[in-house]
């Protein structure tokens, strides 16, 4: 057989072989019903591994947005806030040790009206504003800040700084809590001015962003945490508004009679009643005590004298005075002379450098030895006397004391100011707008709160639009001829409104009332004390009636 013979006959025979094999693979791949079998994969376990794969990633993806984007801190719940009107005082004796199983109970399971939930967002803004004062102004969430809230507790050694802030937090929650459920039983609601000064308040931080070159949102996540966007941080000013309206509310709610004002200076005068006296300091220094150069300084050390001296130099230079004229021509001496140890100064030269007369002082604002002598009652015009003080001795001369009676006024204006270089703030187009915003005001309820919200909405003067436009205890002479002329006018009444022209612009002034100084200040006094009783007892009833619970975010807060 030849060769070529021979290797067709085997391509044959592997070409048959080939073709058997292929049959019997299609035999097998066949259900018993003659059609294809359908195709599976060989492995159950890596179709399983391969979906978890994917569930994980997807899982993390997820979790990883929630982290970057704060969902978590938005919506995450850290505290809950409770009214219970039927809790009770706990006295603490030995019987109460015997409730203690009881109590724990109480404290797992929560009594009482849910009055305000708090998310950790919130809460995260309450830190926020704390560690800003604590840490003068770093973001409680940069990362200086997060290294502070790191440090050890001042108070528990296993906790931190952050645990600390926390216990303030909420504090702060509690009564902040308690107040808006007062504020909203009472029906106060935010109006167009309330949302203006919110507005204000935002636009500030925005040109705080802006001047640190960071966009807003970002400035907000680095200062009061992530999840924090402007919406979140506008309900929370919102909240805090209506609040300081409420205790506003109350405040102005107090009111006082003649017959109250003036048992109240007759219990103590001396508290109001104002002196006029003048003085001067012949400094020196205690020798007795050792002082480095590095702290003062090698020349404040050559020209300071000791105490001894100093009261010398006073007593003589008491000997000398026998009026006010005699007072500031024997300090004239002094100043001529050069003496840098002494007040500078010539007073018979330029009466606007004399230095040596002290007017409209009060009592409060003394030390306790010049108080009491220039306060008593056996004082006269031109006494005098030498007192000493912590820095030498001090020359006093006594002119007189007496009961604080200017008219004081307190009023509120809308500003629009003129500016001839701008063709939209001419004098023409101010006047018109003046009239516009008044004809507002005549045209709605004609109450101070709504000349207030049109304030902070029109007025271009940037010391009062925020409030209102109120000013309160002006003086004579503080404002412009033309405005204190209107108020103080006798005809003048409380709730009148007129559009006053001056050098600043068109005033649309609403004017409050006027007082003496004296009664003004006793007015004030007693709000005070009202108000301050009030915050207390209403802070009593927090703490009896109120509680707040951390539910399980609490775990985020403080945390990026």
């Amino acid at each position: 057989m030849s060769l070529k013979k021979t290797k067709k006959e085997d391509k044959v025979w592997k070409s048959d072989q080939v073709r058997q094999e292929r049959k019997e693979r299609l035999a097998r791949m066949k259900a018993k019903d003659g059609y294809k079998k359908p195709i599976r994969d060989r492995s159950k376990i890596i179709r399983i591994v391969s979906i978890l794969v994917v569930v994980a990633i997807v899982l993390g993806f997820g979790v990883w947005l929630a982290m970057k984007s704060g969902l978590r801190q938005r919506y995450a719940k850290a505290f809950t806030v409770r009214y219970d009107a039927d809790a009770k005082a706990v006295t603490e004796t030995a019987e109460n040790s015997e409730t203690d199983e009881a109590e724990n109970q109480d404290k797992a399971s929560p009594k009482g009206e849910v009055i305000d939930t708090f998310t950790v967002a919130e809460a995260n803004i309450y830190l926020g504003f704390l560690s800003q004062q604590y840490f003068q102004g770093v973001g409680a969430f940069s990362q200086q800040g997060q290294d502070l809230l790191s440090q050890a507790s001042r108070s528990n050694p296993e906790g931190t700084l952050r645990d600390d802030l926390l216990t303030e937090v909420k504090r702060l929650a509690k009564s902040n809590s308690y107040y808006y459920w007062k504020a909203k039983q009472e029906g106060l609601k935010l109006e167009e001015g309330d949302l203006e000064q919110v507005d204000s308040n935002i636009e500030q931080l925005k040109s705080v962003a802006s001047q640190s070159k960071v966009t807003f949102g970002h400035y907000l996540s680095v200062m009061y945490g992530p999840g924090v966007n402007e919406n979140i941080f506008r309900n929370f000013l919102e909240k805090n508004q209506l609040i300081n309206k409420y205790t506003k509310q109350v405040a102005n709610s107090f009111t006082y009679d003649e017959a109250t004002i003036n048992q109240k200076y007759d219990e103590d005068p001396d508290a109001y009643n104002e002196v006029n006296y003048r003085s001067y300091l012949f400094a020196g220094q205690d020798t007795s005590i050792d002082i480095s150069e590095e702290s003062i300084g090698k020349d404040s050390i050559e020209q300071t004298v000791d105490m001894e001296a100093a009261k010398k130099n006073a007593e003589a230079f008491l000997a000398k005075i026998t009026d006010e004229v005699t007072f500031k021509m024997e300090v004239a001496k002094l100043s001529l002379a050069d003496t840098e140890t002494q007040d500078s100064g010539n007073p018979t030269e330029n009466p606007e450098t004399d230095t040596t007369l002290t007017q409209a002082a009060q009592r409060a604002n003394m030390t306790p030895e010049l108080g009491e002598w220039l306060f008593s009652d056996e004082r006269k015009a031109l006494d005098k006397t030498v007192i000493k003080e912590d820095g030498g001795y001090r020359v006093v001369m006594f002119i007189e004391k007496y009961r604080p009676e200017e008219t004081i006024y307190d009023s509120r204006h809308i500003l629009i100011r003129i500016d001839e270089a701008d063709p939209e703030k001419t004098d023409e187009k101010a006047k018109a707008k003046a009239e516009e915003i008044l004809a507002e005001y005549e045209a709605g309820e004609k109450t101070a709160e709504a000349f207030a919200d049109l304030a902070v909405q029109y007025s271009e003067d940037p010391g009062s639009a925020d409030k209102g436009g109120q000013y309160t205890e002006i003086t004579v002479g503080q404002f412009a001829s033309e405005y204190e002329e209107y108020c103080l006018d006798p005809a003048r009444k409380p709730g009148d409104v007129e559009i006053v022209k001056t050098e600043h612009g068109y005033h649309i002034i609403y004017f409050e009332g006027t007082a003496e100084k004296w009664y003004s200040t006793i007015e004030d006094q007693l709000k005070r004390e009202d108000l301050n009783k009030f915050v207390d007892d209403a802070e009593t009833t927090a703490d009896l009636h109120v509680n707040i619970t951390e539910e399980k975010g609490i775990k985020y807060f403080g945390k990026p």
